[in-house]
């Protein structure tokens, strides 16, 4: 060190202050995720769907993002593979939840949720598999409530289960009191008539 600043250190009481980078993480994850899609240099697992479409990743990232590849990359056969089945899901969809893993975004639509949801279960993605769940909610109308609130017991959702039954209350009743209505409406006019 240079005499000059050591004396100058010397002779002013100077207290530790700790320093964060805030957008360290976010760089170090865009360079681990551009790594998967540029090459697979750095990247120690390959996933390969029924399809043969191989996705790439790093073990120590997809487990520390889930206990589902925890599991398998600490104590299952795949743990000593760099190249691992996962034949349950779709590419597509693989790549999407991978990708979430990285970047922590991911994006719902009305054609992928009913496979993200099981698949997010499957991966033990929480936050994604409540994403979805709010996607559903905000979606319920009357020609899907039922077939949403099969889905939802399937996969043991009980907030979308409770959401389902509530609304399908809410437009049976207020069917039904509609159709009272229109019935008592009807009838008054006849009988004024």
């Amino acid at each position: 060190m240079d005499s000059a600043l050591k004396l100058v250190l010397k002779s002013n009481k100077c207290e530790p202050e700790h320093f964060k980078n805030s957008s360290h993480k976010d760089r170090v994850f865009e360079v681990l995720q551009s790594s998967r899609n540029q090459d697979d240099n750095f990247c120690d697992i390959k996933l390969q769907t029924d399809d043969g479409t191989i996705v790439f990743g790093h073990k120590n990232i997809l487990a520390s993002a889930t206990p589902y590849f925890k599991a398998m990359f600490s104590s299952f056969a795949e743990s000593n593979k760099d190249l691992v089945n996962i034949g349950e899901l779709d590419s597509t969809i693989l790549q999407l939840l991978i990708d979430y893993i990285y970047t922590g975004e991911i994006m719902i639509t009305q054609e992928n949720v009913q496979v993200v949801l099981p698949a997010a279960d499957l991966f033990q993605l929480d936050y994604v598999k409540q994403a979805c769940i709010e996607f559903l909610q905000k979606h319920l109308n009357p020609s899907n409530c039922l077939e949403v609130k099969v889905f939802a017991d399937l996969y043991r959702c009980t907030e979308l289960l409770s959401s389902c039954e509530a609304y399908i209350k809410k437009q049976f009743l207020y069917g039904k009191l509609l159709n009272m209505m229109s019935f008592y409406l009807y009838h008054q006019k006849k009988s004024l008539s």
